[in-house]
């Protein structure tokens, strides 16, 4: 099945719909204004004006009412209900992991939205683009360096997105930090793999400015020390990690607000292992690695009285890796020494204005540095009939500049019926190119009737400096893709009750190549493995339907289910191909039950269509020597798939409220509950294959599976 874009975007245009974050324009001159209405709260409401509300939600796609009473929200999660919901590691990426159009493995924190490479969706907090932001990435990022609790507004863009985010073509992840309370609180936790502690306070006259501060330590290493060298042949300080997050707003007036933030991060890892394959062959790893990530920005925030907002923020960052890696197995050697570093200066400046009662206003500009050097060496000795072998080298540095600047016109054209015509503009001075980029968003308000979407625009992706593969053998540079979107949806409340329609579809022509693996979902070293490709595409497509249905806001029980047809392909030599992670049927179905005022209980149930896999087999051939041998023969390209996934999570959480505002909460997290041994792919090599005495060849595949039933629990203390 494939959408035809133009006819759906003419269908969209009927209907007056829009995709994205559209608010009315008074509700976004609220917003904007939010830092500086909050700072003089108790003023206004002397005066009368009601607080500015906080959003403190996540939304798979942000969507704002026109003249309504109430935003239709029903993709729109609390906070309270995310943090609620089953996530290994109390990480907020795995949460999102179980959005309509999101998809994900079980070990790594990273996701894709709609049918998206990890590269394509930009993940932003409070406005600051952050690079690899991920702990053990050793193991492909296992935890995000993101504490949820610092957290107070998560929007999670997939694809529609206004003028002002650019250079993504698939989704934007937008987090915004929490404003501190007035007071002082400390928060103390401990969880399976970390412990944390957090604190806010405020200062000055009437407490004004506030402060806050968290740090998080992952303990895993303590935990193999104490336990002790239990397996022989292991030894090391196992994975070490830690993050802190800080803030300080100061108002510089009733109209104006300065904020200063840093977010940094550590990953240490030093550990070697030897012991025998499930053949009985002895092998060993070394892995010895060092990661950090660490930014600071400085926000100014005014407010030029009751129509014209701006903000201007420069940020500045350093994103390091010094990683080594070396095996020795069965027909397999190699060892990796990969050293990079990248700095970047930002400064960016965004305007709201509302000239009239019918238009709303947005511009700005952006401009950011870019610094990277890379000295990355590997060795490797893959031998059989898909080895490789050879030295790769690689010293250089690069810079570069990327300039942007957007504007947009909200206009209500009537009561009903809003539009939203923005263009960007992008340079890129690594690759030496530029791009104008049309937006059109459409809303229509049925009124009980619910509201329609729709979106189109061109969404162009440049390749930045730090994104050079070089480990798989890439050098040059490769000019900016090119997505044309198009997005139709409908949503409607029925009371308690929301029900939310969508269908997309993503297009890109001749796509910068990326390099995956046919057959191992996960390993730690990927470009030292015998099924590593590059695909290199004459186009891409990428298209669904999303429906979700749910009845939340009441007293014991919630609930809400979603489900998603989609199709993710690459066009390869005329055929297309099926991304390895491309899943054409997904559901997620999450209930959550309130036993009394203290208890809370959870359940996630996750299924979706078995990912893409490569057959094989194995034919006899005579070898050089005369003697028979045997050579694997591919099938298509993911022409096969692995057996369905499903699996149940639960979390049990119970809170105790105690005085002067204290409180103690734990909770039991299960992830998997039935131990489901989901398909994750097959290991390959020679021994795999066996010649039988009527000379065919037998293959047998060494399947691997994700992870099985994983408990984890936790407390903390507010006080």
């Amino acid at each position: 099945m494939r959408f035809k874009p133009h006819a759906v975007f003419l269908v969209g245009l009927a209907l007056l719909a829009l995709q994205g974050p559209l608010a009315s324009a008074q509700e976004e001159n609220a917003q904007a204004g939010n830092a500086q209405e909050e700072s003089t709260a108790d003023e206004k409401s002397e005066e009368g004006s009601a607080e500015t509300p906080i959003l403190a939600e996540i939304n798979v796609t942000a969507s704002y009412s026109i003249n309504r009473d109430e935003p239709i929200s029903s993709l729109a999660l609390s906070r309270e209900e995310i943090l609620q919901m089953p996530h290994f590691g109390d990480d907020l990426y795995r949460a999102l992991a179980v959005m309509p159009g999101v998809s994900g493995n079980d070990i790594s924190a990273q996701f894709n939205v709609r049918g998206g490479l990890y590269r394509d969706t930009a993940l932003r907090i409070d406005g600051i683009e952050i690079y690899e932001p991920y702990h053990l990435k050793d193991f492909q990022g296992v935890f995000s360096i993101i504490d949820p609790d610092m957290i107070g507004a998560v929007d999670l863009i997939p694809g529609g997105f206004p003028a002002e985010y650019g250079d993504k073509m698939a989704g934007v992840l937008d987090m915004g930090t929490l404003r501190p309370d007035a007071g002082r609180s400390v928060n103390l936790g401990v969880s399976i793999a970390s412990a944390w502690a957090s604190g806010s306070g405020s200062y000055g006259d009437n407490d004004q400015g506030r402060w806050l501060i968290s740090g998080r330590r992952g303990y895993l290493d303590l935990l193999l020390n104490v336990a002790g060298e239990e397996e022989e042949g292991e030894e090391g300080n196992g994975p070490a990690y830690w993050d802190l997050i800080a803030k300080i707003d100061h108002p510089i007036s009733t109209s104006q607000t300065l904020s200063f933030n840093v977010l940094t991060s550590d990953d240490t890892l030093d550990q070697r292992e030897s012991e025998e394959d499930e053949f009985g062959f002895p092998e060993s790893e070394t892995v010895d690695s060092n990661y950090s990530n660490s930014y600071a920005w400085l926000t100014h925030q005014w407010l030029l009285g009751s129509k014209v907002f701006a903000d201007t923020v420069v940020s500045t960052g350093r994103v390091e890796r010094d990683r080594y890696s070396a095996e020795e197995s069965f027909a397999k050697a190699f060892e990796i020494h990969d050293i990079r570093t990248m700095d970047v200066l930002t400064v960016q400046q965004n305007w709201n204005a509302q000239p009239s009662d019918r238009h709303y206003l947005k511009w700005g500009f952006e401009a950011r540095s870019y610094d990277v050097d890379y000295d990355y060496t590997n060795d490797l000795a893959l031998e059989g009939p898909l080895g490789t072998n050879g030295l790769t080298r690689f010293v250089d540095s690069f810079s570069g500049e990327h300039y942007a600047a957007y504007v947009a016109d909200r206009i209500q054209l009537t009561p009903a019926f809003v539009a939203e015509i923005g263009a960007r503009y992008d340079q890129q001075t690594l690759t030496d190119e530029d791009q104008f980029s049309p937006r059109l968003n459409l809303i229509y308000d049925l009124g009980k009737g619910g509201v329609l979407r729709g979106a189109w625009g061109h969404y162009y992706q440049s390749q930045r400096p730090h994104e050079l593969q070089v480990e798989d053998g890439e050098t040059r540079f490769f000019e900016a893709d090119k997505a044309e979107t198009f997005q139709i949806g409908w949503e409607r409340s029925f009371g308690l009750t929301n029900l939310r329609l969508e269908a997309y579809q993503r297009t890109v022509d001749d796509p910068r190549p990326y390099y995956t693996n046919l057959f191992e979902a996960f390993d730690p070293n990927p470009e030292a493995t015998r099924d590593r490709v590059m695909i290199d595409a004459e186009s891409s497509d990428a298209h669904g339907i999303e429906v979700f249905l749910g009845r939340r806001g009441g007293k014991r029980w919630s609930w809400w289910a979603s489900y998603t047809w989609s199709e993710v392909t690459d066009r390869l030599n005329g055929r297309d191909v099926p991304r390895s992670y491309d899943q054409t049927h997904a559901v997620t179905v999450d209930v959550n039950y309130r036993i009394g005022r203290k208890w809370n209980l959870n359940a996630a149930w996750n299924y979706h269509s078995g990912w893409p896999t490569t057959e094989i087999a194995g034919q006899a051939v005579i070898g050089a020597d005369g003697l028979p041998t045997i050579e694997p023969v591919l099938g298509p390209i993911n022409g096969e798939n692995l057996d369905d996934y499903h699996r149940l999570d639960v979390r049990a959480s119970r809170v105790v409220e105690l005085k002067n505002g204290k409180s103690f909460e734990v909770f039991i997290d299960v992830q998997n509950l039935y131990n489901r041994e989901n398909a994750a792919g097959f290991s390959l090599d020679e021994r795999n294959f066996m010649l039988l005495p009527s000379g065919e060849v037998e293959y047998i595949p060494s399947e691997e599976t994700w992870l099985g039933a994983l408990p984890s629990f936790g407390f903390s203390w507010r006080f």
